[in-house]
């Protein structure tokens, strides 16, 4: 049990399909934390008969879950819900069924404790999450978010303080990954397992740093990411080495996911080369689901002049200790909680540093 100097913060994540709960101890002096507790109930196995997430089900699965884990965090800790000292739960963006049913949940819990909430946006949350294994990590810095639903670029220069400098037009490189997995029948999430074939590809002892096929690098000289023009390149890179009534055998399928992967990896790293050369800024933060992919890891890591930072892969799919400590991280920056209502767009940058307190 820590002591008084710590605050007990409970964290609710339910913007998509993962229902995510984590108690911190939160120091009331600097941006370190304690990890009490987290628990993650992931949906994979309800979607995928449907290939994607059925939003309808995801809301209700939150619903089964959140007593559920909540119970067993506090539980598990030794803690009665009265001794919490605040409430973190995702107002947005995501599923706006999935935001309220965490939301209804969490203020609930908060009401009938008299316990303060705390709303908090689900990207700024990835992008502070580097912090929870990086406590002491300085201003400003590059953050590369690459997720299924959002791909962009901001100089952060403090908490609450985000530049936007690159976001997608259209699809997000998760999708990218996981639309081209399914094209090349892979089951659902079909991106970490297009990633393994892609690996393997690079393993072979044939392998030469190239393969026999070319995709287009879109967008590059253009503000902003677009990944919709490469989907209908793979589409049709997919269909001109395949047909209907043969099965993708084990060689092509590992070499056509390695061109796959190493077109949006090198579209992600140029952009991210463009940011520094305008920025100067030479720190960068990857978050977000793909950002635990190991090819962009390891091709973001060897830039030159480049420090990268990265949360621990259990921290880069959604989860309850990143929207703690985002909690923590605007009170002690003195940022009053977001709006309380479900908002299923929102960008970061319009969560400005003028609403301090």
């Amino acid at each position: 049990m820590k002591t008084s100097h710590h605050r007990k913060v409970l964290g609710i994540e339910t913007s998509c399909d993962e229902t995510g709960v984590s108690l911190i101890y939160a120091s009331e002096q600097d941006s370190s934390v304690t990890i009490a507790k987290e628990l993650i109930h992931s949906q994979i196995s309800l979607h995928a008969e449907y290939g994607g997430v059925v939003p309808e089900l995801a809301a209700r699965e939150h619903l089964k879950n959140l007593p559920l884990l909540t119970d067993t965090v506090l539980s598990q800790e030794g803690l009665r819900a009265e001794e919490i000292d605040l409430i973190a739960v995702t107002v947005g963006p995501g599923l706006k069924g999935c935001l309220l049913n965490g939301m209804l949940f969490a203020s609930g819990l908060a009401a009938s404790h008299d316990i303060p909430l705390y709303g908090v946006n689900h990207i700024e949350a990835h992008v502070l999450s580097v912090f929870i294994e990086n406590p002491h990590l300085d201003f400003p810095f590059l953050t590369l978010v690459v997720s299924g639903g959002h791909t962009e670029l901001h100089l952060v220069t403090a908490v609450g303080e985000y530049t936007l400098l690159a976001r997608t037009i259209d699809d997000a490189a998760g999708e990218a990954f996981d639309k081209s997995a399914k094209l090349l029948g892979l089951a659902y999430p079909g991106g970490p397992a297009l990633s393994k074939h892609a690996d393997s590809f690079s393993e072979l002892p044939s392998f030469s740093g190239s393969s026999r096929f070319t995709l287009p690098r879109v967008m590059l000289k253009q503000p902003g990411f677009s990944f919709s023009g490469l989907k209908t390149a793979i589409s049709l890179l997919i269909s001109s080495e395949t047909t209907d009534d043969t099965a993708i055998d084990n060689a092509l399928l590992t070499e056509l996911a390695w061109t796959i992967q190493e077109s949006i990896v090198e579209l992600l790293v140029r952009k991210v080369r463009k940011a520094v050369q305008e920025t100067r800024c030479k720190t960068l933060v990857v978050c977000g689901g793909v950002s635990a992919n190991r090819r962009l890891r390891e091709a973001l890591s060897s830039e030159k002049l480049l420090s990268c930072h990265f949360p621990a892969t259990r921290h880069c799919v959604d989860n309850g200790t990143m929207i703690a400590l985002t909690a923590h991280l605007r009170r002690n920056a003195g940022l009053p909680p977001a709006p309380f209502e479900a908002m299923p767009r929102w960008p970061i940058e319009t969560h400005k540093l003028e609403e301090r307190v």
